[in-house]
Order: structure tokens, then sequence, then C-alpha cells
């Protein structure tokens, strides 16, 4: 479980262009569970994915992580906690073009030992094949579609089998199909008893929430029990 309590972020605090991103943000999502994250562009659901993601440091506030206050752990723990519990689906998918679908999926890992290396590639090629691109993992980034990048985003995010899984608008840039299969997904994975949390203005895919927090110039003006439609 994750849970945070007056989680803040400010930008440049106490100079004329301080920007409060997030204030006193108080979440909580439970093992097995969907949560949903709307509000209009730019009212901080990003940022307060990132800082979830332990990626953002928060000006103050504390989050915790299955009981364990880990805000002021060093950059080293959050960054090798990251590594093995965490997958992140960007909205700006951030693949390589020089490199293939099946080489984008891999290379966070390639620091790895060799034989966790193969059981990785391993789990690479079923997710492919699960999401409906095997056929494609070899080919290069400029030779997929937009849908399909995305499919391959998500297979990077969850090769490691993460218990948190951290989705800024996993369907904004991806077809019907693409957006059906990563419903589907995730309600497996909440089934598993993954954390998921989305950002996200898709109706589809809020549907699915267990809970859906509404955000409003950076702090959650209500909480809300299942999809808020």
């Amino acid at each position: 479980m994750i849970e945070t309590k007056n989680l803040t972020k400010i930008y440049n605090p106490g100079k004329p262009n301080e920007v409060v991103a997030i204030k006193d943000a108080n979440v909580k999502i439970e093992d097995g569970s969907i949560v949903v994250l709307r509000g209009p562009s730019g009212c901080g659901k990003t940022t307060l994915l990132s800082m979830l993601g332990l990626i953002l440091t928060p000006t103050y506030g504390s989050i915790i992580i299955d009981g364990e206050d880990v805000t002021k752990y060093s950059d080293y723990w959050k960054t090798t906690f990251r590594r093995y519990n965490i997958g992140f689906i960007f909205q700006h998918i951030n693949l390589l073009p020089q490199y293939s679908a099946l080489e984008n999926a891999l290379i966070p890992h390639l620091c790895r030992d060799v034989d966790v290396f193969k059981e990785y590639k391993q789990r690479a090629l079923e997710w492919f094949e699960k999401f409906k691109v095997l056929d494609r993992a070899h080919h290069l980034v400029e030779q997929l579609s937009g849908g399909e990048q995305q499919r391959v985003a998500l297979v990077r995010a969850l090769i490691t089998d993460p218990k948190y899984i951290l989705a800024d608008e996993p369907t904004v840039f991806v077809d019907e199909e693409t957006s059906q299969i990563i419903r589907e997904v995730f309600l497996e994975l909440r089934d598993q008893g993954k954390c998921i949390v989305v950002a996200t203005h898709d109706p589809r895919l809020a549907e699915i929430a267990d809970k859906t927090y509404i955000f409003g110039r950076g702090v959650i003006v209500k909480e809300v029990r299942g999809a808020s439609l």
C-alpha cells in the first residue's frame, strides 16, 4: 500500500515565479486496487505520480510505502527500490528510435546479471505476445504505430513484475484495440494484488477505478469510491 500525508511540491519556493504544483495531498492506494487521478491538464496529476514513484522529492509531507516512511531515504535507496518495485508508463512514451521494440524493453536491464537478463528477455517476449505485438519485437520504433509503441512501453514497465504500476495518460495516443488491451491488463494486475495508479482523461479507463481522486489547481477537491464519470 502507498499512502501520502500532506504531500506538497512547490517549485521555486519563495521566488516570484513560485508554483505550488501539489498542496497537502492525502491519498491511499491499497494493494489490489486501481486508483484513478482525474482533473484538467496542469492540475498536478503528473507531479503526484512522480512523487509517488520517488522520482520527485516533495517539498514537505510524507510518502509511506507498506507502512514505512521513505520520504527522507537516500537517492540510492530510492533508485534501487524503483528498479525492482515500480513500473512507470509515461505519457510521452520515451522509446529510443535507433533500437528495436525488444531492445527498448530491455535497455533498463542491461546492467543486470546475465542469467537475470535472460529471464527478463523471456518475460518481455511473453508480454509482447500478450499485447499482440510479438511479430513486431524486432522492428525499429519508427516502424511501429503509436498504439504499438505504447504497448512496448507497457512491456518495459511490467518486465520486472513490479508491485506498483504508475501510468500517466496510458491511452492518450492509442487506438481502441490497444486501449481495451490496457484496461484488461490493468484489471488482471489488480487481481494479482498490484497497486495501480492512473492519471487519465479517458472515461473508458476511468470506469475501472476502485477509487478516484479529482484534482483542481494542485489540490484534491474530491475523493470518490469507484469511478467518477
